[in-house]
């Protein structure tokens, strides 16, 4: 009988032990996942002329090219060979523009309201909103730039 009830603690320790180590294997996987939604991107670019309607000299490196009804918030952290504005710009393709003063930037078919949050920077980290966001320059002289960006579509 003695014998019977060691096999029952054993087995009761064995059980205890694999759902330990189930539920840690399985809340790792849960976390990985989670952290896959999550877009690191990490890239060195030389600027391009601006597309925008009256920009067409101005040069641009960007970060995140707008998507279709997609939104980014994240941060991106940067370093530049010159001076330039870092810009979030939302689409406001289709919708009404209820705010006449607002500087809008035509694309094609497409209209953006630009939203600068940093004026001048060469390195930097910046939270951000928006449908993308860009490094700007008025001048036509192209510059580089290395930058990481951690950002969620919704």
């Amino acid at each position: 009988m003695e014998l019977t009830f060691k096999r029952k603690i054993l087995l009761y320790g064995l059980s205890l032990a694999t759902i330990a180590v189930l539920t840690f294997a399985i809340n790792q996987i849960l976390i990985d996942n989670k952290d896959m939604a999550y877009a690191q991107v990490q890239k060195h670019q030389t600027s391009i002329p601006h597309n925008a309607k009256g920009h067409e000299s101005h040069q641009v490196i960007i970060f995140q090219k707008p998507n279709d009804n997609t939104t980014y918030v994240g941060v991106v952290t940067f370093t530049l060979s010159k001076p330039a504005d870092i810009i979030a710009f939302d689409d406001l393709t289709g919708k009404d523009n209820t705010n006449a003063t607002k500087k809008i930037w035509e694309v094609g078919d497409k209209k953006f309201a630009p939203n600068t949050l940093l004026k001048n920077a060469t390195e930097g980290s910046v939270k951000f909103n928006g449908s993308g966001i860009l490094a700007h320059r008025t001048l036509s002289d192209t510059f580089t730039g290395n930058y990481t960006l951690n950002d969620i579509g919704y």
